[in-house]
């Protein structure tokens, strides 16, 4: 059976983000397994067929806090998605410029695909997401861009070598189908 591992960004206790990720892995058929991201460091990461990194509430600045239990992610090899605070924290470590309050969304916005790629599997060319950040990040050095929107350019990325994800918005709101195309990647 496949195993996700589900990190929660949101500080401990608040789930309303993680909560709708580990229903849809479990969907999928595959084990969702849940920590807090404190416990990263403790953690056997390499237990998990792939790894998703939760959103956080609007408004917190958790970037630079996060930062020293995400540095793994430069060098683990299997399959992560990140989502709004997983994105920011992905491209930070990677060398993104982190814009505050540049392009900030909150509400219902329509992303455009602008590669093909199976973590879009079943979805139109432009579709509608689920939006709640003050804070962005410019496109990394190592990332393809893969979708952008008017507002926020940087809605998808993906690691060139990598199966490393990225989303800007909240597919746990109305986009699942891509969260079961990454557990779909993540199968051995």
């Amino acid at each position: 059976m496949t195993q996700i591992l589900i990190i929660n960004n949101a500080e401990p206790g608040i789930r309303e983000f993680a909560a709708p990720i580990e229903q849809t892995v479990k969907e999928t058929g595959a084990h969702a397994e849940f920590i807090e991201y404190k416990d990263c460091l403790t953690t056997a990461l390499d237990d998990f067929d792939g790894i998703i990194l939760t959103g956080s509430p609007q408004g917190d600045d958790i970037v630079e806090h996060h930062l020293p239990y995400f540095e793994w992610i430069k060098t683990y090899e299997k399959p992560v998605l990140g989502i709004c605070a997983g994105h920011h924290i992905t491209g930070y470590l990677y060398g993104s410029t982190l814009l505050r309050s540049k392009e900030p969304e909150s509400g219902d916005f329509m992303v455009k695909i602008l590669c093909n790629d199976p973590i879009f599997n079943g979805l139109p060319p432009t579709f509608e997401v689920r939006q709640m950040h003050n804070d962005s990040v410019t496109l990394p050095r190592d990332f393809i861009l893969l979708a952008t929107a008017e507002t926020c350019k940087n809605q998808v990325m993906k690691h060139k070598k990598k199966l490393l994800y990225t989303t800007q918005f909240h597919p746990e709101f109305y986009n699942h189908q891509m969260i079961k195309n990454f557990v779909a990647l993540c199968v051995r």
